[in-house]
């Protein structure tokens, strides 16, 4: 019966225990050394090191306004190019691209964008032959009919850090399309 008291009184003193005691926030640390060990000379560490404000975990780059006439998805030569996105340091990306056509489609299509590496050997292969390697890209379908809106988002991984942005339209009208890239870690 004793025992049984004992573990009972226990059992009721603990959790106030707990919620009586003293809790510490992460900013009540102490300011503590930190230790920078050089490497070789490629990556020496020199002078102070310090890191102010969060790290930076995504970035936005955008592309906004680009009128892309009818031009099929095939070759990427012939598609509106719509500048560079650097993605170094980041893992990876989710494109949205969106839209809207000028005037009414009589035939639909799709809409797109193709992110092929700016890396020379992968340039010339689509300089001298026509295709893109290892692209990245997204689509979205563009219907008959009134103006048409589209949009479209797709997640994928970066293995570049830098990509050319192709745009193509297989639709019968001009549309102007705005890219979103979010990169990501």
């Amino acid at each position: 019966m004793r025992r049984f008291a004992l573990i009972a009184s226990l059992m009721l003193l603990l959790p106030a225990a707990i919620v009586l005691a003293p809790s510490r926030a992460a900013g009540d640390e102490e300011i503590r050394p930190v230790k920078v060990t050089n490497f070789p000379e490629t990556q020496k560490v020199e002078g102070r090191v310090s890191i102010e404000g969060p790290l930076r975990q995504a970035a936005l780059a955008a592309v906004r306004d680009i009128e892309v006439p009818p031009v099929g998805s095939g070759d990427p030569r012939r598609m509106v190019s719509a500048g560079v996105l650097t993605a170094d340091g980041f893992a990876a990306v989710v494109l949205s691209l969106s839209g809207s056509t000028k005037g009414s489609p009589r035939q639909a299509g799709e809409v797109g964008v193709v992110l092929v590496p700016d890396e020379e050997p992968i340039q010339e292969v689509m300089d001298e032959r026509g295709r893109a390697l290892f692209p990245l890209d997204t689509r979205a379908e563009v219907g008959v009919g009134d103006p048409i809106f589209f949009s479209r988002p797709q997640r994928t991984m970066v293995a570049f850090p830098r990509y050319r942005i192709l745009l193509y339209n297989t639709s019968d009208r001009t549309v102007v399309v705005d890219l979103f890239a979010y990169l990501t870690m």
